[in-house]
């Protein structure tokens, strides 16, 4: 689909705490292109600019989810940066000279992509409704 002003705008006035001030629209174009390919399979349904769109629902929760990880900071002005670190709750331990560290908590035990979109709120909100998505018919 095609990412409009108007699907950025919907976005926008669904999640206020990603504004323009920090987020700039291509940037938030990105992430619902990210969101929109995630959310591809017949289970999602159509798009529809509609707050109980499932569609909607998934692309957007997706999206905040990019923007949180991937510029928790937003991008503008220059003070924002694309973070590159892995999202793990872990824990380590020092003896002398050695030192290991390793994943801990609920996410030690999911899938490496789930561990990633587990790791906001919007992630693991998102999860959720792709479980929903894999039940089978949606009834329309």
């Amino acid at each position: 689909m095609e990412i409009t002003q108007e699907v950025i705008d919907a976005f926008r006035l669904a999640y206020p705490m990603f504004p323009i001030a920090q987020w700039s629209d291509n940037t938030v174009r990105q992430s619902l292109c990210e969101g929109d390919a995630e959310t591809g399979g017949a289970g999602w349904g159509i798009y529809e600019n509609e707050c109980h769109n499932f569609k909607q629902r998934g692309m957007f929760l997706y999206a905040a989810h990019w923007l949180a990880s991937t510029y928790p900071n937003g991008d503008i002005p220059s003070g924002g940066s694309a973070s590159g670190g892995a999202k793990w709750a872990t824990s380590g331990k020092s003896v002398g000279d050695e030192s290991v560290s390793f994943n801990t908590g609920s996410l030690a035990n999911m899938p490496v992509g789930d561990s990633w979109i587990a790791s906001t709120a919007f992630g693991q909100q998102w999860l959720r409704l792709r479980r929903r998505s894999s039940m089978g018919a949606l009834a329309v």
